[in-house]
């Protein structure tokens, strides 16, 4: 067998675990540099999210949004898509806006991230205001933090 370094080439044992690992640490630093956040808002404030969106774009966070607004009737099919999104991520961000508490889908959301295990923030959309705090996030006592991408950033890499 020739020496060469192509995928089918012969490696000893020692070599074929190392290569194993190298490529394992790859895919998990690969892994760790953009993180999938489900964000779970009211669709009135909308505009704010996609503003959100924009800033974590930014290299300095690496972190991909993924919402599931409600846009068609709050039903089983919708839960069952929106269960199947949350699973492809590994935190929830609630955007919490003046009627964000009120919303049953939004309530939902954040209790079928907890059911799954993941980590869940709550972030207030105006700094200069208290606006109510859903239901899920008080239960389950979640941090409530201002809108600070840096504060945020900080809250999610706690979980990795």
């Amino acid at each position: 067998m020739g020496a060469g370094s192509g995928p089918y080439d012969y490696h000893p044992p020692e070599k074929s675990i190392q290569l194993f690992k190298d490529s394992t640490s790859e895919l998990r630093e690969t892994e760790t540099r953009t993180r999938n956040v489900f964000i779970s808002f009211h669709v009135e404030d909308e505009n704010q999210i996609e503003l959100l969106r924009s800033q974590a774009r930014s290299e300095k966070y690496n972190l991909e949004f993924r919402d599931y607004s409600v846009k068609e009737p709050f039903d089983e099919k919708w839960k069952t898509n929106c269960r199947a999104r949350i699973a492809l991520t590994s935190a929830t961000i609630c955007m919490i806006g003046p009627r964000t508490a009120e919303r049953e889908a939004v309530n939902w959301e954040l209790e079928e991230a907890y059911r799954q295990g993941h980590l869940v923030i709550g972030v207030q959309i105006y700094s200069d205001r208290n606006d109510p705090i859903p239901k899920p996030l008080l239960d389950h006592k979640a941090p409530i933090v201002p809108w600070k991408l840096d504060e945020i950033n900080n809250l999610l890499k706690l979980r990795d």
